[in-house]
């Protein structure tokens, strides 16, 4: 009798556990299921948004997209803005993460004040940004002009153009989303390292382990999971900036920030052309997909060692 009781019991839990994941579910089809089948759908399309007729052209979009200057520029936008705050954004975040790691003294108001940037929107960010960028009255510029005098450099003091230059306005979006996002990555590195136990680095001082042998063969390898996934969302989201350049620069000047997501927006909300907008956004996610799958080979490969 147990043994027919059994399987019955088991149906009963397993309704169970579907109905309390079937709000879950029921959002995450409506609003994310759905929409990406649909966003395809529409790829497909000549889908003008004034447009009566929205005839199908199949693979056209993404052909269309291999002939597409502005397309390749936003490309490699968006993987120089990656290259300026992935790796970068991360070895900060890591560093702040050991140094609070040390139990020092004030510790709490430490993580508050890291962390602060992280809970303030986009728009927040930039417009304060923006003021600090400003060649004429930014707090950035007066004091690299009070550092520059106090220097007793020659000659007088010429501002940056942050904003303004296709050369520099690129680093000044990275150097705003570093310092924005730092705080988050900073408190997952510092629960991985809260994770290793202390007898590991005990036993590696009596065995004469220098600092640095310490955090290559003890601290790195552990905190593999944390790096890992700080990583691959530090991707994902340096693939999806929009508000920076949107904001800041609206692409400018002469593109050089111009990102693949800005390209999207402004062709599918500007240009109304919905089918090329979700072409655009398709092969985005294709590409960010293999980088992420190559960062899970990599550090895999890497773990293995």
């Amino acid at each position: 009798m147990k043994r027919m009781a059994l399987p019955a019991q088991r149906r009963h839990e397993a309704l169970v556990g579907y109905l309390f994941i079937a709000p879950y579910l029921v959002l995450f089809v409506a609003f994310v299921l759905v929409p990406v089948v649909w966003g395809f759908f529409i790829s497909l399309h000549n889908w003008h948004v004034l447009g009566e007729q929205k005839p199908f052209v199949g693979f056209a979009n993404y052909r269309a997209l291999l002939r597409d200057d502005l397309f390749g520029i936003a490309l490699l936008n968006t993987g120089y803005f990656a290259l300026l705050t992935v790796i970068p954004g991360n070895v900060v975040s890591l560093l702040l993460a050991l140094g609070l790691n040390a139990r020092i003294r004030g510790e709490n108001v430490y993580k508050a004040i890291f962390y602060l940037p992280v809970v303030l929107s986009v728009a927040v960010v930039a417009i304060i940004w923006r003021w600090m960028y400003s060649t004429e009255f930014g707090l950035l510029n007066h004091y690299l002009k009070v550092l520059w005098q106090l220097l007793h450099l020659p000659g007088d003091f010429q501002p940056i153009p942050w904003l303004n230059s296709p050369q520099s306005a690129m680093p000044s979006l990275a150097l705003m989303s570093i310092w924005w996002g730092a705080g988050g990555s900073m408190l997952i590195y510092l629960a991985g390292l809260r994770g290793i136990p202390e007898e590991y680095y005990e036993a590696a001082r009596i065995d004469g382990a220098s600092t640095w042998g310490r955090f290559r063969h003890i601290t790195l390898p552990l905190l593999k999971p944390s790096l890992l996934f700080c990583l691959v969302m530090s991707l994902i989201g340096s693939s999806q900036v929009f508000g920076q350049s949107y904001i800041l620069t609206g692409g400018g000047p002469h593109y050089s920030t111009l990102t693949v997501v800005l390209y999207m927006y402004q062709t599918g909300f500007s240009l109304y052309r919905m089918g090329y907008a979700c072409a655009v956004a398709y092969v985005m996610f294709v590409i960010v997909l293999g980088f992420t799958l190559l960062q899970f080979r990599l550090l895999s490969a890497r773990g293995e060692e």
